[in-house]
Formats: C-alpha cells, sequence, structure tokens
C-alpha cells in the first residue's frame, strides 16, 4: 500500500490540471442530485411504515380527513359568542368557510354557525323524518324530544334520577316555550336557548366548538394523507382567508399544528444554509488566526467541494432533509475539515521539518492510512444511528456516513493534487513551527507522566459508570410546542389558543362496525367517551362525536347517561350540516369519530393516556377502537426517540472497538482509543443531570456523534504516536514529538469540530439549539480529554510494549530500549584506598 500511495501522490500532482478538470465535472454532476433532495416534516419522518400508530394514523386520516387548522374567535368589547350569529358576523363567518370549502387542500369547515344549527336542527326535526327541514309541530316528538323522553321512561319511577329528569325536562320545556318569535338566529332569545343548558352554561354537546361565552373556534380538516407540499397549500389557505377577516365583536387568531409544520418546512428550506454560512464564517476566522501555513483557506475549500459532493449524492439516494438532517451540513463541515487541515499541515510538516524531498509522497504515505482509518471510524459510529426507531435519525445516520466518506475522498485527492503542484512550482519557505504555542499548548496537554495512566483508567470508569446511572434520569424535552421557535407567529398564535381556550391538539378514535347506527355501537361509543372522560378529565378538554353529542343531551345530575338507539343515531346524522356528518361517520357507514380535545401538555403525560386507553378498551365483538391523531402520532414519536436513545451510543462504542481492534490488530489499542470516549459520554450524562437540563430529543443522534469525532482524534494520536515509535524515539519522547508537530493542526481540527457542532446552537429552533448547546459541550470534553488522557496513557501502556509491539519492528523497539535504558552508576571498589 505504501506503494500505491507513493504512487497516488506523484500521479495526483503531475496531473493538477487533469485532477482539477475531472474534480469540476464530479461536482456538476453531484451537485446536480442537490436539486434532487426532499424536504420531510410528515409522519414519514417520525413513525415506520410498518408501525402500528403509522398505520391507524394513516387509516383515520383516510376515513375522516387530517390535521386541524383552528380559527380562534375571542369575543371582545363586553360581546358574547351568542354574538356571533348577529348577521353581520353570520356574513363574514360563512363567507370565510365557503371560501374554503370545496378546496382540494381541505377535507372539510365546521363553523360555530354550523354547530348551532345542528343544535337547532335536534331541537325543531321530527324524530321521523330528520331530513326534513320543516320544523316539528310538537317539540316533544323532536330528534331531542324524543330521546329526552326516553331517557325519563328508562328511569324507576318515583325515583331520585326520574325525579331529577322531569324536572329538568319541565326547565327545558318551559324555556323552549318561552321563546317568542321566529325560531332563528336573528331571535336572541332562541340562540341563548340552543347554546345554554338550564344551568347557564354552554351545553356540553357544544363544547367542541364553543370553548364558555367569549371563545369559540372554526375547525377546517385538512386533506387526510396529504403531501408535505398540499398540507402547506391548506395552510396558507386557511391563513389568507382568515387572517385579517373582520368578524364583528371578535378578535380572529388561527393557529394549528401544520402552522407549525409549515414553519418548520420553511426553515428547513434556509435555516440549513444560514447555520452553514455561519459555520463557515466561523472556520475563516479560525483558520486566518490559528492555522499559520501558507494558503490556510485551502481545508475549508476541500470540505466545501466535499460537502457539495456528499449532500449531491444524498439527493440522487434519496435521503430527504429533516428536522434533524438539517444539522448535518455544520457537523459535517465541522468534522469533514479535520481531515483537510490534518492533510495540509502533514505536507508542511514534512516539508519545513524534515524537509524530505517528496513532501507529498510521504504525507500519502503516512498520514491517507491514518485517514481512512478515523473515516472508517467516523462511518461505524453513525452506523449505529441505523438502529434507530425514528426514521429521521437513521437518514441522518446514513446521511454522515456518505458524508465523511465522500468528504475524506475529497481531502486525500484535492490537497494532494493542489499542494503538489504548488510545492514542485513554489516550494515552502517556512519556519520550524515546533515551538509554536499552539504546538507547545498540546506537549503541556499532554504532560501528565505515565503512571498516572491508572488513576485515568479507573476515573474514566467510574465516570463511564456514574454516565450510565444518571442516564435513565436524564429528563426529554417532550413538549412540541417547546421545540419550535418561541417567537414564531405560530407560535404566538397557538399559546393564545392554549391560554384562552385551554386545549392545544386532538385524540381521534375510529371506531369500525359492519354497521355504526347500531344500539351496540351507540352504547359502546358512550361508555367509552363518558369513562375515558372520567378517568382522564385532566387531560382531556372535552369528546365529541355523532353519539356523544345527542347522549350530552340526556346529561342530568343524578341521573347516568342514556346512550342513544341506531334510531336515533340515524336521526341525529341525518340532521347534521354535511360537513359535521363527514367529520363524524365514514362514507360507507362503517367507521364513526370519536375526538377529545386534549389539554396544554407534553408528550410524556399524554403517553401513560394513550396507554391506559389503549390497554382498558375492550370494544365488543364485531366492533374495534383505534386510537390515532395528531396526539397519538406525537406519543409514537416519544416512544421511539426514547426507545434506544441510550443504546445507540453504546451500540457506536461498540462498533468502532470492534473496527479498530481489527484494524489496529489489538484489542489494548483500541481499548486506549476508546478511554476518553467514555469520560466523554460518561461526563456529559453527569454534567447534564447535576444541572437538571431538559435534554432536546435530538441528543438521541449526540453519542455517536461525539463518538466519531473524539475517536478521529484518538485514532490519529495513537497512529502518529505509533509512527514516531518506529522512527526510535522512546514513548515519551514519541508524545512530545507527535503533540509538537501535530499540535497546531490538532487544535485548529478541534475547534473547527467544535464550532461546527456548536453553532447549531444558534438556531432558532429550541429542539436545534439545545443539541447544538448539548453535543457541542461534550465534543470539547471528547476532545480535551484526547489530547489531555491519551499521551500518558499511551507512555504507561508502551512501556510495556502494548501499543507500539506488531506495528513496529522489534529491533527498533529493542534498539530505542537499549539507547533509553539508564546507565547504572559505577560501584566502588571494596579495595579502594579511602
Amino acid at each position: 500500500m505504501r506503494r500505491f500511495w507513493s504512487w497516488l501522490a506523484v500521479e495526483l500532482g503531475k496531473r493538477a490540471g487533469v485532477v482539477a478538470v475531472v474534480g469540476l465535472l464530479v461536482t456538476l454532476v453531484l451537485g446536480f442530485g442537490i436539486t434532487r433532495l426532499r424536504f420531510a416534516t410528515g409522519q414519514d419522518s417520525y413513525l415506520n411504515k410498518s408501525e402500528r400508530t403509522y398505520k391507524d394514523n394513516f387509516g383515520y386520516q383516510s376515513l375522516f380527513g387530517g390535521e386541524a387548522m383552528v380559527v380562534l374567535l375571542t369575543m371582545r368589547d363586553g360581546k358574547t359568542v351568542a354574538d356571533l350569529t348577529d348577521p353581520a358576523a353570520r356574513r363574514q363567518i360563512d363567507a370565510g368557510a365557503r371560501a374554503l370549502r370545496g378546496r382540494p387542500e381541505v377535507a372539510g369547515v365546521i363553523t360555530p354557525l354550523d354547530a348551532l344549527q345542528y343544535s337547532a336542527n335536534l331541537v325543531q326535526r321530527s324524530a321521523e323524518t330528520p331530513g326534513d327541514p320543516a320544523p316539528s309541530l310538537d317539540p316533544t316528538r323532536s330528534i331531542a324530544g324524543s330521546m329526552l323522553q326516553r331517557a325519563i321512561a328508562a328511569e324507576t319511577p318515583g325515583s331520585a334520577a326520574a325525579k331529577a329528569r322531569q324536572a329538568d325536562f319541565g326547565t327545558t320545556a318551559s324555556r323552549l316555550l318561552g321563546v317568542k318569535g321566529d325560531k332563528t338566529f336573528d331571535n336572541r332569545q332562541w340562540v341563548e336557548f340552543l347554546l345554554h343548558g338550564n344551568d347557564g352554561r354552554i351545553r356540553r354537546a357544544l363544547q367542541a366548538v364553543f370553548f364558555d361565552d367569549t371563545h369559540a373556534q372554526v375547525v377546517v380538516r385538512l386533506k387526510g394523507n396529504a403531501t408535505l407540499d398540499e398540507q402547506g397549500r391548506g395552510t396558507e389557505l386557511v391563513r389568507r382567508t382568515w387572517e385579517g377577516r373582520q368578524v364583528q365583536g371578535a378578535t380572529v387568531t388561527v393557529t394549528g399544528a401544520p402552522a407549525f409544520l409549515r414553519d418548520i418546512n420553511d426553515y428547513l428550506k434556509g435555516g440549513m444554509l444560514t447555520l452553514g454560512a455561519i459555520a463557515v464564517a466561523i472556520m475563516v476566522v479560525i483558520l486566518l488566526v490559528l492555522f499559520d501555513v501558507r494558503w490556510r483557506l485551502l481545508p475549508l475549500a476541500v470540505v466545501l467541494i466535499g460537502v457539495v459532493w456528499a449532500f449531491g449524492l444524498a439527493g440522487y439516494l434519496g435521503i430527504p432533509l429533516s428536522l434533524v438532517t438539517i444539522a448535518g451540513l455544520p457537523v459535517m463541515l465541522g468534522v469533514g475539515i479535520d481531515y483537510a487541515i490534518q492533510m495540509h499541515a502533514r505536507v508542511e510538516e514534512e516539508v519545513v521539518i524534515d524537509r524530505e524531498s517528496h513532501p507529498i509522497q510521504e504525507t500519502a504515505r503516512n498520514l491517507c492510512p491514518a485517514l481512512l482509518v478515523v473515516t472508517f471510524d467516523a462511518v461505524f459510529a453513525f452506523a449505529a444511528l441505523r438502529f434507530a426507531k425514528v426514521p429521521m435519525i437513521r437518514q441522518f445516520g446514513l446521511l454522515l456516513a456518505v458524508g465523511v466518506a465522500v468528504i475524506c475522498l475529497a481531502s486525500i485527492i484535492l490537497p494532494l493534487a493542489t499542494l503538489g503542484i504548488r510545492e514542485y512550482r513554489s516550494p515552502t519557505q517556512g519556519r520550524d513551527f515546533r515551538e509554536g504555542a499552539l504546538g507547545r499548548a498540546v506537549v503541556w496537554l499532554g504532560a501528565l507522566p505515565g503512571r498516572a495512566a491508572p488513576v485515568l483508567i479507573v476515573a474514566s470508569v467510574v465516570i463511564f459508570i456514574g454516565g450510565v446511572v444518571t442516564e435513565g434520569r436524564l429528563v426529554l424535552q417532550t413538549d412540541p410546542v417547546e421545540w419550535v421557535n418561541q417567537k414564531s407567529k405560530s407560535i404566538r398564535d397557538f399559546r393564545v389558543l392554549q391560554r384562552e381556550a385551554d386545549t392545544a391538539s386532538e385524540m381521534g378514535v375510529y371506531v369500525q362496525a359492519p354497521d355504526v347506527f347500531s344500539d351496540r355501537v351507540g352504547r359502546f361509543v358512550s361508555d367509552f367517551a363518558y369513562r375515558n372522560l372520567g378517568r382522564h378529565g385532566d387531560r382531556f378538554l372535552t369528546a365529541n362525536s355523532l353519539v356523544t353529542t345527542i347522549t350530552f343531551l340526556t346529561d342530568v345530575p343524578g341521573a347516568k347517561p342514556v346512550p342513544p338507539t341506531a334510531a336515533e343515531l340515524r336521526a341525529a346524522y341525518a340532521a347534521a350540516p354535511r360537513d359535521i356528518q363527514r367529520s363524524n361517520v365514514s362514507a360507507d357507514g362503517k367507521a364513526m369519530n370519536l375526538i377529545f380535545l386534549t389539554k396544554p401538555g407534553n408528550l410524556e403525560r399524554l403517553a401513560a393516556v394513550v396507554d391506559d386507553v389503549r390497554a382498558t378498551t375492550r370494544p365488543p365483538a364485531g366492533l374495534s377502537a383505534t386510537p390515532a391523531g395528531l396526539a397519538v402520532v406525537g406519543v409514537g414519536l416519544l416512544k421511539n426517540l426514547e426507545a434506544n436513545r441510550v443504546l445507540l451510543t453504546y451500540l457506536a462504542i461498540a462498533f468502532v472497538f470492534a473496527f479498530l481492534a481489527v484494524r489496529l490488530r489489538s484489542i489494548v489499542r483500541a481499548l486506549l482509543s476508546l478511554v476518553p470516549v467514555l469520560i466523554a459520554t460518561g461526563s456529559a450524562s453527569l454534567i447534564a443531570f447535576a444541572l437538571s437540563l431538559k435534554l432536546s430529543p435530538m441528543t438521541a443522534v449526540g453519542g455517536p456523534l461525539v463518538v466519531a469525532v473524539c475517536t478521529e482524534f484518538t485514532s490519529l494520536i495513537l497512529l502518529r504516536f505509533v509512527e514516531e515509535r518506529a522512527r526510535g524515539l522512546d514513548p515519551r519522547e514519541a508524545v512530545d514529538v507527535a503533540a509538537a508537530r501535530t499540535g497546531r493542526a490538532f487544535l485548529v481540527s478541534a475547534a473547527t469540530a467544535i464550532s461546527g457542532v456548536l453553532v447549531i446552537s444558534a438556531s432558532s429552533l429550541p429542539l436545534l439549539r439545545g443539541f447544538g448547546i448539548i453535543v457541542g459541550m461534550n465534543v470539547a470534553v471528547a476532545l480535551t480529554s484526547a489530547l489531555v488522557i491519551l499521551p500518558p496513557m499511551l507512555v504507561w501502556a508502551d512501556s510495556r510494549n502494548w501499543v507500539s509491539k506488531g506495528l513496529v519492528p522489534d529491533e527498533v523497539l529493542r534498539r530505542s530500549a537499549d539507547e533509553h535504558r539508564p546507565t547504572p552508576a559505577p560501584v566502588a571498589s571494596p579495595l579502594a584506598a579511602d
């Protein structure tokens, strides 16, 4: 292989022009692949298509539509929701609904007027002819009236429940008969009767739309299983339609989960380039200030070309860009530039210090094999991410693995060709940089004596075990609202919804049966809704379905709910406005929708609710009840994140250890390379635990990233140490010489690697910002550990020939030992005169 590297170095330098042309063509071809990159922020990024949650939600959205955009109407100037029926307000609400209905991006629109009209239909239409809009002459024979009569009849005569129902019915009848004039929305008395129950509060059947006397919502259900672009168009359509609309007496706020996803998608398209630009700017400063060589910005140019190759190849391979992979650009810049810096610095070293006649060949022979080792270190570390349960994390692992491999190739070919032709035409006449501040700093960092190594090994094991113990106690930030830009309009609007309506999301449950218009479906859904509202009243605001709408009509304190019959379900369905029908029952009549509005809170608390609902739901034979919807998708994401978050780090360590043990032909050498990694991994958990930090869910990818960066440094240090030992130096001298010669490159590489990760903390998304801070800190600890802890361990281990043996000829090691064996002091002869 040494012959190959020597040949490659010469040929690349001699044919630098050809290399430039071929490199340009490759860049253009691969660069075109960037145009094929797609952005993914849908459930495909969070859930696996084989998962139950994914399949359930896909089926649910196929039946009842997708995510909901919410138009919150907050009454002002002393107005109440009853004022939404005033002619001016009605015109605006109806106009907004008409502008959305029938659009391909929208599955349905339910306004407060629709909900109120539905209540009016239940009160006025005959139970025998519910499709006839003509009002029943006898209110007791209306859909609502007949159900109330049945509820009374179901009670034991003379019982407390029967008396309570009769009293409530009498009050209702008195209020209804007291309505004067036409029963239309122009009659305020009629509107108040429809809105409020006998207790003066908003009727329970209406609370999914009318939260209280001053808040109501328009629900715009977007197309089910929509693509990201379709959902984005739907979100923008709702915003254009409602934002700025003057609804008399009300303030309009448009919000919803699709608005968050649109913001994230917009950020993906610009945020990655912004973070990359910041990383590049910081690296320019680092290289200009610290990297004192000719053409000091060359490594940056090389890694930028490598990044184009990497993302272009990702485009051809179909690797999507998601909320996680957005971190790929700054990370690849920070990690990848190390290869080019090492190559550039080694050429300068061979020219200035050793003054080799063929410095490019010497560099290629000594450094290129080492670069391949550290590249495989990184690839194996990132391969651990392929075992993540979250698709976007697996994609991130693939992106980084492909990226570092391509960047390594660029970092070998381009510097060898560029610096080869430079040294041929204009040889470097530099000064010896071993006495520079950076070289001295690295020598000083690694100056601990070899006898400290056993203590350091024990300390590293203790720190690692401490990290393992505390890892399970760390807390993830599981409120999705906290993951996105808190200053964005979408979040501000969503906070209004949370604060004023006490709701945040929804959990759907779709019940399937041969025919949902049956007694047993009515009984099951009614029992299911009441049971879960009772068990989880702290998480559910209310429930809404065809069944609950009419069952809630029979709510009377002191009496049990009365589930609807098949006939009552059919009558209630026939009386419902078209969009309410579509929202509640599938077109084939074999699925019914039940929606629980959830209160604000994190996914961890909601996960317990979803698990309980699944565990306690036992539908009768022939029926099924399946939780789905946005809340269930969020819980599925949380479980996937937590499933093997810690395991990914340990897998990365195991993969890298196995590779190094085989490549370096020694378990000891592999273990030595990983000691700083163990310290960094353990200390990261200990620090987070001590500071009570809430970790970003993206820290799931942080462990393998730290392993990749740290083993890159430890492998280069170890291999350079072995190289110096092969020159006949003893262990201490070998460590110091390696530190002095490579100090500049290592510190510059460390600074660029840390900045590449830390720049993510400049993101406006807390999800990314927290990741950048935590992982940037971990990388800094890892690299410091590599420079401080590995040198004395190498000295201690190789004083026993555990490092160099097998890599350095035995005669060289013996000669080195003989040359550096202390000469015994002369012993005075006992016959000598005093």
